[in-house]
């Protein structure tokens, strides 16, 4: 195999990072492949690949695929290995079983591996048959130290429907008995006009949350696949899981417009929105991210910002400038689309619901159910239950 100019000069200036994709191709460049190299290059990694099926697709769907003999993927991997030797290796698209068997004795060779399996894509088609996923979960899976898993995907995986917070810690969990080292269970909307995700890992099971307020966003075609090679690329730079999930994301947030307005359907080609910097983001997902960890224990503001280092008026400053709301509003927002979630898909009881949520009592949670609905809770249900 020829060794490129470029990989002699990364060499050379000991900043080479080669990271291995293996995953399918998409022409249109906003995922797959073609989308992993601009991720990783963007990054500061060096893009190796080998290429699992052709697919005929645009951003809203996929037409067909052509997928590549085991034979010739599994070519396309051994000299990376040979002559580059990854850092880390991205698994997204595989399609066949026999070549899922093939790569999972190759890439014990790498210790940083991130599995986006991608068995659901964003548009909700299946793009795998049942035995490529039992195969993934038999082959793959234990060998990844970050699984990235779509909450669509998750609820194939087990067969559960994942409705609130509490639903996806509880499947992050169940989904680290796979042999994962970790697992980050992406894309719940557990509250209205937010996209929740959790990190856990067999080393610390209490969960990390990342939420954004950009649901449209974050439901573009490639999102994921960028977040995974993204958290790829921070694993080969010496990252530990955890972190390197925490800057994937960051990453995704500096790709998408927190705004209204953009007509583009592709997280590549999506840019940031003038008017609100960065760092006004930045605080507006770190409190978000507090709100899910912690709105059990409170609802006040000031708590809050205590815990960003800021006022209490700056926090609603910035609130008001990305979404127009108060911090107040968000965090009660937040909590009553939990409550409606339990009220409307579990057999729980008003008082169950009640002290689950952290309530003192019955009581106290009709009356705050009431401020905000103007209902009560009972009848909430009764009204909304087989709608």
């Amino acid at each position: 195999m020829a060794v490129s100019r470029q990989y002699l000069y990364l060499c050379a200036m000991k900043e080479f990072l080669p990271i291995l994709s293996i995953t399918g191709s998409d022409s249109t460049g906003g995922s797959g492949i073609q989308a992993d190299i601009k991720t990783i290059y963007s990054l500061g990694g060096y893009a190796v690949t080998a290429i699992t099926a052709i697919t005929v697709q645009n951003t809203k769907s996929i037409s067909s695929f052509q997928n590549i003999d085991a034979e010739m993927v599994i070519g396309q991997i051994k000299p990376v290995f040979e002559e580059v030797r990854p850092k880390a290796v991205k698994i997204g698209l595989i399609r066949e079983v026999k070549t899922v068997k093939i790569i999972s004795k190759e890439i014990v060779r790498c210790s940083n591996i991130v599995v986006d399996a991608g068995f659901i894509s964003s548009r909700g088609e299946k793009l795998v048959s049942d035995d490529v996923v039992k195969a993934f979960e038999h082959y793959i899976f234990p060998q990844a130290k970050i699984l990235i898993i779509k909450i669509q995907e998750a609820e194939m995986l087990t067969g559960k429907k994942i409705i609130s917070t509490d639903d996806m810690q509880l499947t992050a969990l169940e989904l680290l008995k796979s042999g994962a080292q970790s697992v980050l269970l992406q894309g719940g909307h557990c509250a209205q006009g937010i996209v929740t995700d959790i990190f856990v890992s067999q080393d610390c099971q209490k969960p990390h949350y990342f939420t954004s307020p950009d649901t449209r966003g974050w439901s573009f075609h490639g999102v994921v696949g960028t977040l995974s090679s993204a958290a790829a690329t921070f694993l080969a730079k010496g990252e530990i899981a955890e972190n390197a999930a925490v800057k994937a994301h960051e990453y995704i947030r500096s790709l998408i417009a927190y705004s209204v307005g953009s007509d583009t359907n592709n997280i590549i080609r999506h840019t940031n929105n003038n008017s609100i910097s960065s760092r006004n983001i930045e605080i507006y997902n770190l409190f978000m991210s507090l709100v899910a960890k912690h709105f059990l224990e409170t609802k006040e503001v000031k708590f809050y910002a205590d815990k960003l280092s800021i006022t209490p008026r700056y926090l609603s400053q910035i609130t008001r400038k990305v979404t127009g709301k108060t911090p107040k509003h968000l965090i009660d927002s937040y909590i009553m689309k939990e409550i409606e979630e339990l009220l409307l898909s579990t057999a729980l009881t008003i008082q169950q619901i009640a002290y689950k949520l952290g309530f003192i009592s019955e009581t106290a949670f009709c009356k705050y159910f009431k401020s905000q609905r103007k209902i009560s809770p009972q009848k909430f249900r009764t009204q909304n239950k087989n709608l």
